[in-house]
């Protein structure tokens, strides 16, 4: 049905639908399901939804239900809803000045016009807007509410748009059609048709050899190091070669193991269209990103396009993957003690090829030490990348005695600005940047209300809908300057405050572990964002907060060669 009697409503809201004399707020709770949505969903339920309101208002101390508005098998899309209407017409008549809903999809899915409700419409009406799952509050001054409405409409919007091209996408590969961006290596597009894959005279050869000699027994180092003696350019320099990647990275990109794996396992070149390997989320958890899709849950149609390979070869080397597998396996298994007794995981790179470094044994003679090694050097050797290593414990000692200096430098800086800060003039200018602040802030507002009195002006014909708009414009960018000009101003106050509270994470993190002698992996995480070893030897490392303790040292001297100044 389109609504929901009105009968059925009143026994809903009967017991709270006179507003105490306490409550500042008249609230309009909105439901809505929609004719687009599953039905027998209960997280989108109607009764979900009032259950979850009511739940929200009896929390509040200043809201009292005054209605309960619900369209049932109603488009988001459109506004033109039966209890939508009715709703708005109470806001009109001041019945309520406050509209509560589950979430934003819930009021719209109109983006455009679900954005003109909530930044002109509602704040002309006087209307207090509530999202509870948003966690948006229109009352919140805190938040610049114009910023907030609009992530919630781009989110909207992403969601809406991202959905729509999923569905084309998924509609695609149904028809056995390609999908992607770009051919694989091995194919070109159809110059006719971009969803039609035809074999590369050039690189086709190229990867039946791949599978020849892997099937033939050959490893897939071996293969790597055979095509890069060939001159054979690997498939990230092909497409550096063709114009398609312009930067260094593609332009050095050699064969690695990974990409002949790849290869190697993908069944498109048995003429094979395979889509859907991985999905997302996003648009029932909003969580961001795609993960792998299990291999029996591939949309695979045969016979789309030209073959490389036969499937006796192409199975042969899948028997073969699966084999060297279990080997991997075993042996990653037997360097677990390798992989705990890191600290720099993901952490530690070569400085020359930006491969991780591995921690491994070594054995001279009955000594035995743990080193640092490049992991494409040890795979390919010098002709990839230059050899580098380093003890394990040298590299503790250097990033132990380093965070060290670093905290040693964070607290002398911290300590010499609060001491400066409280001497006359700092104090002087504490205060001049506070009255500032205050006479910027008392202007701010003054734009703010000026601009919410328009709609009585323009409701009464006191000024025009074109002066209405415009004056609104104007108001509203004036509020937007001095709102920046603040935040500048509170930043320059901050600096000269009577207890320094800049770096808060570095501060944090100083607090933590300035006692510590042993470096750890929580040291390691908190402190440490990056560390590049060179083949000369140099080791650089990057620190987590990297700007915010730069600025108190560089603050720390401002201050210094200011007091020196005065003094002299």
């Amino acid at each position: 049905m389109a609504r929901k009697s009105r009968k059925s409503q009143e026994q809903v809201v009967s017991q709270a639908s006179v507003p105490s004399q306490k409550s500042q707020y008249r609230a309009g709770l909105y439901a809505r399901i929609s004719v687009e949505n599953e039905r027998k969903r209960e997280a989108d339920s109607i009764g979900t939804q009032i259950q979850l309101l009511k739940d929200f208002v009896e929390e509040q101390k200043d809201i009292q239900v005054f209605d309960l508005y619900v369209d049932d098998d109603i488009t988001g899309t459109d506004f033109s809803r039966p209890e939508f209407s009715r709703m708005m017409n109470d806001a009109r008549d001041g019945k309520i000045n406050c509209i509560i809903v589950k979430d934003l999809s819930r009021f719209g899915r109109n983006l455009l016009e679900t954005g003109e409700y909530i930044e002109m419409v509602f704040p002309f009406l006087g209307l207090r807007f509530i999202s509870i799952l948003d966690r948006f509050d229109s009352l919140n001054k805190q938040v610049d509410i114009g910023i907030q409405v609009k992530n919630m409409i781009n989110e909207l919007y992403a969601k809406d748009t991202s959905k729509k091209i999923c569905s084309v996408m998924r509609s695609i590969q149904k028809q056995g059609k390609f999908a992607g961006g770009r051919a694989p290596y091995g194919y070109n597009l159809h110059p006719d048709d971009k969803h039609l894959l035809i074999a590369d005279p050039e690189t086709a050869p190229i990867v039946r050899k791949i599978f020849e000699m892997y099937a033939q027994g050959e490893t897939l180092h071996g293969i790597a190091t055979t095509l890069t003696l060939q001159g054979v350019h690997s498939p990230g320099r092909r497409l550096y070669d063709i114009g398609v990647a312009t930067t260094d990275k593609f332009k050095n990109s050699k064969w690695y193991v990974p990409t002949l794996r790849r290869i190697l396992s993908d069944p498109i070149y048995l003429g094979w269209m395979v889509g859907g390997r991985y999905a997302s989320n996003y648009f029932e958890t909003g969580e961001k990103g795609c993960k792998p899709v299990p291999r029996e849950q591939w949309i695979i149609t045969k016979g789309t396009h030209e073959a490389i390979i036969t499937e006796k070869l192409f199975y042969a080397a899948q028997d073969l993957l699966n084999q060297n597998k279990e080997q991997r396996n075993l042996v990653m298994n037997t360097n677990s003690q390798s992989r705990k007794q890191s600290l720099f995981q993901s952490k530690l790179r070569c400085g020359e090829c930006g491969k991780s470094m591995y921690l491994r044994r070594r054995k001279n003679g009955e000594q035995e030490n743990w080193w640092y090694f490049c992991a494409l050097h040890e795979h390919y050797g010098s002709d990839y990348c230059k050899k580098k290593a380093i003890k394990k414990e040298e590299l503790e000692t250097l990033v132990l005695n380093l965070i060290k200096k670093q905290m040693a430098l964070f607290l002398d800086a911290k300590t010499l600005i609060t001491k400066l800060n409280k001497t006359s003039g700092s104090k002087t200018k504490y205060q001049i940047f506070q009255e500032q602040i205050k006479s910027n802030q008392k202007q701010m507002e003054r734009y703010i209300q000026l601009k919410a009195s328009l709609y009585s002006d323009f409701a009464e014909g006191i000024i025009s809908e074109e002066d209405y708009l415009s004056m609104g414009q104007e108001y509203a960018q004036k509020a937007d300057e001095i709102r920046i000009f603040l935040s500048e101003l509170e930043k320059d106050a901050k600096k000269y405050a009577p207890q320094y509270i800049g770096g808060e994470h570095w501060t944090q993190m100083v607090e933590q572990f300035i006692h510590q002698d042993v470096l750890d992996e929580n040291m390691v995480n908190a402190f440490i964002k990056k560390i590049t070893l060179h083949h000369d030897g140099q080791t650089e490392i990057e620190f987590n907060f990297r700007d915010e303790i730069e600025e108190v040292l560089l603050w720390a001297s401002i201050r210094q060669k200011e007091a020196e100044r005065y003094a002299g």
